[in-house]
């Protein structure tokens, strides 16, 4: 979204950032991010849904399906049931607003906190009541906040929009950070096992690798990003 800010910031329209995504064969699929939605105080709700709108028309003007939502940190002393009760809720108030431009809303639960697991993101997508709320999987908040496939037993597959498959250094858990993300296939996460799995349940949504590793950004983009092409290949033929 700051991207997509600073590049209209330089007076270029919306219809140019769809053409330029039309001219090289590019799909937007889904924009990054509200943050930190679910426990802000009640006065400060308005600008949360504010900000949702924001995204929303963005994603209308550059022809995108969504936007993305991320949880806030668990407070000190928040029992874990009433952080997910407050999270759902301000997801389908969120939700509200995107619909009113046809936009879905991609919830993504992110380790340590206030939602850090697979199950747990399912009981929030199901609990916020929104026909247009969803799912993304990052491999990496997977991986760390200990889920298992099973959470999504009795889900519908059609709900899970997409997947960040990405693979992350060796390490104990609770010590791992985004700095330690790899591209696929390079760390220790079981990622055969969740494209199998995926691939068995017959979904065909979209996969994404989602770095936040350091080196990297100091390469070039392109190469970067035809290694990682690379190194996703393997997993689409499982």
């Amino acid at each position: 979204m700051l991207k997509l800010q600073a590049y209209a910031a330089m007076n270029h329209s919306s219809m140019e950032i769809r053409q330029l995504l039309k001219d090289h064969n590019i799909q937007s699929v889904c924009v990054n991010s509200v943050e930190n939605f679910s426990h802000v105080p009640i006065d400060d709700v308005d600008a949360v849904l504010h900000r949702a709108r924001e995204y929303s028309t963005i994603c209308k003007q550059t022809d995108c399906k969504m936007f993305v939502c991320c949880p806030s940190p668990l407070p000190k002393n928040l029992p874990k049931n009433e952080a997910l009760a407050a999270t759902a809720e301000r997801l389908g108030r969120i939700a509200t607003v995107s619909a009113e431009d046809s936009i879905r809303v991609a919830f993504e639960f992110i380790a340590g906190s206030s939602v850090s697991t697979l199950r747990e993101a399912v009981q929030v997508i199901e609990a916020s009541g929104a026909s247009n709320t969803g799912l993304i999987i990052d491999t990496f908040h997977y991986y760390v906040g200990q889920s298992t496939l099973d959470a999504l037993k009795d889900f519908p597959l059609e709900r899970l929009w997409v997947v960040h498959f990405n693979d992350v250094e060796n390490g104990k858990p609770e010590t791992l950070t985004d700095r330690n993300r790899v591209l696929p296939g390079k760390g220790v996460i079981n990622l055969t096992e969740v494209a199998e799995w995926l691939k068995d349940q017959g979904w065909d949504g979209w996969l994404s690798v989602e770095l936040f590793r350091e080196d990297y950004w100091q390469r070039s983009p392109f190469e970067v990003a035809k290694e990682a092409m690379n190194a996703l290949k393997p997993f689409l033929l499982c």
